[in-house]
């Protein structure tokens, strides 16, 4: 009686022992399904990249390049998959909200889609993410369609009224324009289109009269003679020697509110660090790939290096404010 009890109570304990052992597992492969699993085995199958615009657009073909160089960094396919809509924010709230924190789901984007958090209500703000890596920049090329009857910065001012065209509503395309017009005095409207890609095809289409977008989306139709290139806006002020036409602070233009874009990598807050420290990695050596420079100098998009790759979301946060301000001064009301 006395060994049967003994040994029913060693039993005891050894199924108390598996059953806490079992519950300590089930512990952590909950925590590892919110937060990433075991972070030193990552990456151990393919990564996809949410860009939240349309196909075609500045964001949608340098994701694309940059997934190629991501998959000999990391080792495996970096899948891009486009979630468009709302300026950047149906995809960029898909990450924020409904992806895992494991590294598995990553971010590309422009820096305007972080913003339009500080602007309107969205389902993210910029806590939401943790940067991982910027990547590149782009100036704007204010065009005209070629059949406008616009060939030079002056024609804007002769009193004709205009539409142009934008990559969303209260984006940098948009604001920068609204600025430019209500500087010039000249009576414009603007037109939004869902990403840089379709606003251009509206300027080929000659459905829009004129647009401030990215170099990488109309310089091709520039040089096919589609569009007409009116002037040129980097935020340091220089002449691009690709294009023949005028910066805007050389035609007089107070460039001083106005933003540039920027793109980067992130992921969704609480991702572990371990993951963003090995996404970080392979991003910026992604960047760094010769395929990708290449890409870069051929679609007119600077490397973001330096304190600009390191100050790139911080410096979003400003933009916002800036944004802000802009909007209530032209009255631009966002749904």
């Amino acid at each position: 009686m006395g060994f049967s009890l003994t040994r029913s109570r060693k039993s005891a304990g050894v199924a108390a022992a598996l059953v806490a052992a079992l519950s300590l597992t089930a512990c952590s492969s909950a925590r590892g399904s919110d937060g990433g699993g075991d972070a030193s085995s990552y990456p151990s199958k393919a990564v996809e990249m949410v860009v939240p615009y349309a196909a075609g657009g500045p964001t949608d073909i340098s994701a694309r390049a940059l997934a190629k160089g991501l998959k000999k960094s990391l080792g495996v396919n970096a899948i891009v998959v486009n979630r468009p809509g709302a300026s950047g924010i149906t995809g960029t709230s898909e990450v924020a909200t409904g992806s895992k924190k494991d590294g598995y789901t990553i971010l590309y984007n422009t820096g305007d889609a972080f913003v339009q958090s500080t602007i309107r209500t969205a389902p993210y703000n910029f806590d939401s993410f943790t940067p991982v890596a910027g990547v590149i920049s782009q100036p704007y090329l204010l065009v005209a369609s070629a059949k406008s009857g616009l060939t030079s910065f002056a024609d804007l001012a002769k009193g004709k009224d205009l539409t142009y065209a934008v990559s969303g509503v209260g984006t940098p395309t948009h604001l920068n324009t609204a600025m430019l017009f209500d500087g010039l005095g000249v009576k414009a409207t603007a037109v939004p289109y869902d990403g840089a890609g379709p606003a251009v095809q509206a300027l080929v289409g000659n459905q829009t009269d004129v647009g401030m977008l990215d170099a990488s989306v109309t310089m091709p139709f520039v040089t096919s003679g589609d569009l007409v290139p009116l002037a040129v806006f980097t935020p340091d002020g220089k002449k691009l020697d690709y294009v023949n036409a005028p910066t805007l602070q050389e035609a007089g233009v107070d460039v001083s509110s106005m933003t540039s874009s920027v793109w980067g990598v992130a992921v969704p807050a609480g991702t572990p660090d371990e993951v963003v420290k090995k996404l970080r990695e392979a991003t910026l050596a992604a960047a760094q790939d010769a395929e990708f420079v290449t890409f870069t100098e051929k679609n007119y998009m600077p490397r973001l290096e330096g304190d600009n790759e390191l100050n790139w979301y911080a410096g979003l946060k400003t933009t916002g404010e800036t944004t802000k301000a802009a909007l209530a001064k032209f009255g631009i009301e966002l749904k």
